[in-house]
């Protein structure tokens, strides 16, 4: 009888374990795994605690083409690129509404077409820093942005004008709130390369 009832307390048991691990079963389909985030995207990065700090991020981003770290150094949906009104030329439309999707495309369109082990060069010269308040500031300065790729389409190596971010703080860390560009000669900027690269 001992045994009888043993079996039976088993069988129960199992029963109760199987109808508890059920709902855990179905939760997993629920969720979709995401790919971890590449070693070098994570160690290329460091907290944008100061406004040379965020600079160093997005200069690094943009010459090693980390589309990862270089959507980090935006502020998300409330930012906006203001072209340069000659090289943005009948793509208006293009522009009126550029966010950081757009900006993460047109780098993963660059990347696309670049080498892994090419890698571009970025010079930022000449800058002012003109803060508004403890927490929002202008950066300005000249830039020289020499770029190595594949498409023969788009044959501009150098690309020179004059950078403008509006940059904010929140939770102690900087970020680029808005970018006009400005065209200095008559060398390409980089409103051609964002223009060039988000339709290729």
């Amino acid at each position: 009888m001992q045994k009888g009832f043993a079996r039976h307390l088993s069988r129960s048991v199992a029963r109760a374990g199987s109808l508890a691990c059920a709902p855990l079963l179905l939760l997993t389909g629920c969720f979709e795994l995401r790919d971890p985030e590449p070693a070098a995207a994570a160690s290329d990065w460091l907290p944008p605690t100061q406004i040379d700090i965020l600079l160093a991020n997005f200069t690094t981003a943009v010459q090693t083409l980390n589309v990862v770290n270089y959507e980090r150094t935006f502020t998300g949906p409330q930012y906006r690129f203001i072209p340069d009104p000659s090289s943005a030329g009948t793509a208006t439309t293009l522009f009126a509404n550029w966010s950081v999707n757009e900006e993460r495309d047109y780098l993963s369109g660059l990347r696309r077409r670049s080498s892994a082990t090419g890698q571009n060069q970025l010079t930022l010269s000449s800058r002012r820093d003109q803060f508004f308040t403890a927490d929002s500031a202008e950066v300005s300065a000249l830039y020289q942005l020499r770029i190595v790729q594949s498409d023969t389409a788009f044959r501009a190596t150098v690309l020179e004008g004059n950078i403008r971010l509006l940059v904010r703080r929140r939770n102690n860390e900087w970020k680029i709130a808005s970018w006009r560009d400005q065209r200095t000669s008559g060398t390409m900027s980089w409103t051609d390369l964002k223009k060039y690269f988000i339709r290729n």
